[in-house]
This record gives structure tokens, sequence and C-alpha cells, in this order.
């Protein structure tokens, strides 16, 4: 009996041991999964950096209006998102769904769990869906030959009624689009447009509504560039891409799209 018994707790043992294995296996994956595409993130980004310069140093034309060419790139940088996009509405969707749920008395305990079950199997993949969506702007940028400041500079202009007035509620993320580094950068953007506009000669009125701009972004670490309305050249410059814009835009990816990745040690930082 004793012999049996011992045989009885080996064979559980190994099982155990094989549970343990599995369960190592399975982290190792899903790390990789969203540590590989974030590394590729972080080199594309260091290489459009020694190209372009960092966020923060890019410099806006004087009139402040980014001209059809760089919309144009803007928007294939866009298009290469959409996949992205569409995948993060689709994790959305499913925790709207629980969230719905939540509030009904005619669910059943059997709807319940199954959509419970769904949600958390779209949660678990959005540590590599960030990755990815990371990997796929930083190239993307390096396709279109553009720097993620002049990005930055474009998205904020061209989604500007969103950020300031967003329609939807995130599910995911929260509801901060412009984080405090990347209000930085952009309060840098205009101190930068400021000095290119007084030094080729920008009329009076155009030198003091950028430099009330920019004393504006320092007081006020929640604003955004022309948070009261976007001046009419810089309005008029992306007026005949409205529709286009309009349909590249994506909510459920907001927060993401103008942060950056910074390897730290054996992690990867975004911020």
């Amino acid at each position: 009996m004793a012999e049996k018994g011992w045989g009885c707790f080996k064979q559980a043992a190994a099982g155990c041991g094989c549970l343990v294995v599995a369960a190592v296996a399975i982290l190792v994956v899903m790390t990789a999964m969203i540590m590989l595409p974030m590394t590729r993130a972080v080199v594309a980004r260091t290489d459009l950096e020694t190209t372009y310069g960092t966020q923060e140093a890019y410099v806006p034309p004087a009139s402040g209006a980014p001209s059809a060419d760089r919309i144009e790139a803007f928007l294939a940088v866009r298009r290469a998102l959409a996949g992205a996009c569409e995948d993060f509405w689709y994790v959305e969707k499913q925790v709207a769904k629980l969230d719905a749920f939540d509030n009904r008395d005619d669910v059943s305990k059997i709807e319940a769990m199954s959509q419970a079950l769904s949600t958390s199997k779209a949660m678990m993949g959005v540590g590599s869906l960030i990755g990815h969506f990371y990997e796929t702007r930083n190239q993307a940028l390096v396709n279109a030959e553009m720097g993620l400041g002049e990005y930055t500079y474009i998205y904020v202009l061209a989604y500007h009624d969103e950020i300031v007035n967003p329609t939807a509620k995130l599910q995911l993320f929260g509801p901060e689009v412009v984080n405090r580094r990347v209000h930085a950068a952009l309060r840098s953007m205009l101190d930068h447009q400021l000095e290119l506009a007084r030094r080729d000669g920008g009329s009076e009125d155009a030198v003091a509504a950028l430099a009330a701009q920019v004393q504006a972004l320092e007081n006020d670490l929640d604003r955004i560039p022309w948070q009261g309305g976007l001046p009419p050249a810089i309005a008029a410059s992306i007026l005949p891409f409205r529709e286009e814009l309009d349909l590249a835009w994506c909510r459920s990816t907001s927060p993401l799209e103008l942060m950056i990745n910074e390897k730290r040690s054996l992690a990867i930082e975004t911020r």
C-alpha cells in the first residue's frame, strides 16, 4: 500500500510539475508577444529621431498651417493604423457589453459568464495589441518620411474638436488624450514656431496670438494648442482633407497615439 501511495504521489507531483512548466511557457510566450513588437517599435522610433529629431524638437511652419503633402503623409500613417483601430474597438465593444450586463436584470448566469469569458479573452490580448500598435505606427512614420513630432502636431490640429469635446466614453484607457509629457512637447513646438515667426518677420498680430498660445499652455497643463479654435490659415489647410481625416479618426486608440516607448533596463516604458 505504501508503494502504491508513493506511486500516486509521484504521478500527482509529475502532473503538477507539467502544469507549472506549461504555465511558465505560456507566460514566456505572452511576454515575448508583447516585448518583441515593443522592442521593434523602440528601434524604429530611435531611427526616426536620428533622422527627424525628437518629438519636442519639431518646428511647425511659421504660419502654423501644414502643407497638403504633409497632411497626405499623415493620412498614410492613419491608414496604416486602421487595422489596429479595429482590434482595439473590438476589445472596447466586449468591455462595453459586460458593463451593460451589470445594469440588466434579465440576463441569465450563463449569458453573463459567457460574456465575462469573451471579455477576459479579449483583455488578455491588449498588451500584445499595444506593442503591435506602436510598431505599426513607428514603421508607418518611417515609410511616410515623417517624424513623430510632425505627426503629433498635425494630429492635434486635425483632431482638435475630438480632443477638446470627445464624442464617446473610452472603455480601455481613460479620458486623457494628451498627457503631461506630450503637453510639454506641444508647448516646445509652439515655442520653436514663435521663434521662427519672429525671425521671419511674421505679422505683429500673428506673433502676438502665437505668444498668447504659448503662455496659455504654460498656465494650463490640460490645454492643447488653439483650444478655443484654430486660426483661419490652419483651418483652411485642413478643410480639404476633413472627410478623410474624420474617417481615419480612432477614439479607441486616441490616448496611445502620441506616446513613446523607452527601454528601461529589461522593461519598456510607455509615456
